[in-house]
């Protein structure tokens, strides 16, 4: 009864006080944003105007949750002091008045009165001051000369500009250099494409795709994936619903790089989730695919979408499978996921330093247990979605390093410049 009466408390009416709940569930309880607001916009009765009201605020605010933190704190004396929901409407709101295209007044009127029920009234006062003052800053709370001027240090700066945590920045940095750290940081503060995969075999879905490579309107394509800007939904995709699914295109890069269509077989996508990689390797008529996740609800995705791939429950890190028996091996490892923060931006919020260490053992075991698996002459491609070179670069240089019958044959990284703004890493290794 007590935590009913104290989960009223905490709510919110309308599109906004929907993204003010996902926002908590996902900072404070630990939820998948996307997954958290899947479940909002279902069950909110909202209209699409709304849906993506919702979204952009979530997503946005996510993104630029830190910059938002900075700015305010020039307003506050005691930041820290105030209560985790209202500071949380506070950096909403002018997120609100600093990056979206809405009326000021109407930003400031939800925070003072969100405010207002979240302090039983106490604090109104306090964020009609704030806000007020955020919405005269106007461009300047998103230029980059204010967070100098209001920072002590350049990884302060950087931390607070890019709204990134410091030890993020200080990993970039470090392993990158200042120009390709920038590039990294710029772009996971912006929204990634929008990824879009044609099922060409449909002669609709085919004529789709010939309109779409004649128009040019978007940023990548192979002939049956598009990668558009952020929000763009092409004309050309109406009444092709059961023809057109949702896959990030920098994801579908990183595998393609690889040349799968020279990969031995059997194939066994070890780390499969949902099936989308199968479900590419099939698209290109490589068979047999086998697949494996140990998660049984990705289990009964894969098989409900590409119901002609064997697949098993079970980890990659102990696979029950005969030695020596694959062609290839797909590992697309658990990681960090910072080269996704654009499309996951909770993620800089949840990761530590400390996971680190935990994923480069788990991965390097995968690594070792998947190999035994592998037949002379067979290959293993390993993928991440992080930028992290003890995940990447060195994670690989040091399997090399441990079995003598490897040979690498190539490793790639999304380039820093890629306006798809996620990041995935590669390399496919050969069995001596």
């Amino acid at each position: 009864m007590a935590k009913q009466k104290k989960n009223n408390s905490l709510s919110l009416p309308g599109p906004r006080g929907v993204a003010f709940e996902c926002v908590t569930r996902a900072l404070d309880g630990g939820a998948d944003a996307q997954a958290v607001l899947d479940n909002a916009l279902t069950a909110a009765n909202l209209d699409g105007r709304d849906r993506g009201f919702v979204t952009e605020i979530l997503y946005g605010y996510l993104r630029m949750r830190m910059r938002l933190q900075n700015v305010l704190s020039c307003f506050l004396s005691r930041p820290d002091g105030l209560p985790v929901p209202v500071l949380r409407v506070l950096g909403m709101a002018a997120y609100e008045i600093l990056h979206m295209d809405v009326p000021a007044y109407a930003s400031v009127d939800w925070g003072v009165d969100s405010a207002k029920r979240l302090s039983k009234g106490k604090l109104g006062g306090l964020a009609n001051a704030v806000l007020r003052k955020v919405a005269r800053l106007a461009e300047d709370g998103a230029d980059e000369d204010f967070f100098r001027r209001n920072t002590d240090s350049d990884i302060e700066f950087l931390s607070a500009f890019y709204s990134c945590p410091e030890w993020i920045v200080e990993l970039w940095l470090d392993s990158y250099g200042r120009d390709r750290a920038e590039q990294y940081l710029e772009a996971q503060i912006c929204p990634p494409a929008a990824g879009f995969v044609l099922n060409t075999a449909d002669k609709k879905a085919k004529a789709a795709a010939m309109q779409l490579l004649e128009e040019e309107d978007y940023i990548a394509s192979d002939g049956q994936a598009f990668a558009f800007y952020s929000g763009y939904w092409p004309e050309a995709f109406k009444g092709l619903k059961e023809s057109v699914t949702r896959q990030s295109y920098a994801a579908r890069e990183a595998l393609s790089v690889l040349d799968p269509q020279e990969w031995p077989t059997p194939v066994w996508d070890g780390c499969s989730g949902r099936g989308g990689k199968s479900k590419f390797l099939h698209s290109l008529k490589i068979s047999p695919i086998i697949a494996s996740d140990p998660h049984k609800r990705r289990l009964a995705a894969l098989k409900r979408e590409v119901p002609s791939v064997a697949s098993f429950r079970a980890s990659a890190i102990n696979p029950p499978l005969a030695k020596e028996s694959i062609g290839t091996g797909l590992l697309d490892v658990p990681c960090s996921g910072l080269g996704v923060l654009s499309r996951r931006p909770d993620t800089k919020f949840k990761r530590t330093p400390e996971d680190m260490d935990s994923l480069v053992r788990l991965q390097a075991k995968i690594l070792d247990n998947a190999w035994q698996t592998i037949r002379k002459g067979g290959r293993l491609a390993y993928i991440t979605c992080t930028l992290n070179p003890d995940e990447n670069e060195r994670q690989v240089a040091a399997f090399l390093k441990r079995h003598k019958d490897a040979t690498p044959l190539k490793e790639w990284t999304t380039p820093p410049d890629s306006e798809l703004r996620e990041f995935f890493y590669s390399a496919l290794i050969e069995k001596k």
